[in-house]
């Protein structure tokens, strides 16, 4: 289930996943935001615009951290099975210019959480998710701007 601290009180956790049909391709992403409780306060499975993978993740990262902020989210634990997104929000940078574009306001979300945790889970554990994300592909609603 992730950290403990994810569980106490005053912290929400977002599992995410973003998906792409090609790289790039048609894109969805999907994330699901939970209490401290472990109960589900809201999920989220939208279309966005053409992208790879790796956007995908980028852009499913800045919607849910957008959606915390929606929500009034002080505490905020991220949780995705995209090992390098993980990783870039933990060094603050990527080594490719075009996800930068991404990284930045993702970094500057977080900076206005008063904590936040951000943790690697396997595909596996992500599976609700990776059914929203997929989902929002098939859809056949005109894609978002994101």
């Amino acid at each position: 289930m992730g950290s403990a601290k994810a569980w106490e009180p005053g912290w929400c956790k977002v599992n995410f996943d973003g998906a792409s049909t090609g790289n790039p391709g048609k894109s969805g992403i999907g994330c699901i935001l939970r209490n401290s409780n472990g109960i589900s306060i809201k999920e989220i499975s939208e279309k966005i615009r053409v992208a790879t993978n790796n956007e995908a993740e980028f852009r499913v990262a800045l919607r849910r951290l957008q959606l915390g902020k929606e929500l009034g989210v002080q505490r905020i634990h991220l949780e995705g099975d995209s090992l390098n997104m993980v990783n870039v929000v933990h060094c603050n940078n990527t080594l490719s210019w075009h996800l930068n574009q991404w990284l930045r306001p993702i970094l500057v979300l977080l900076a206005t959480f008063d904590e936040f945790q951000i943790s690697h889970i396997f595909r596996e554990g992500n599976g609700e998710t990776d059914k929203l994300s997929k989902m929002a592909i098939a859809d056949g609603d005109p894609p978002l701007a994101l």
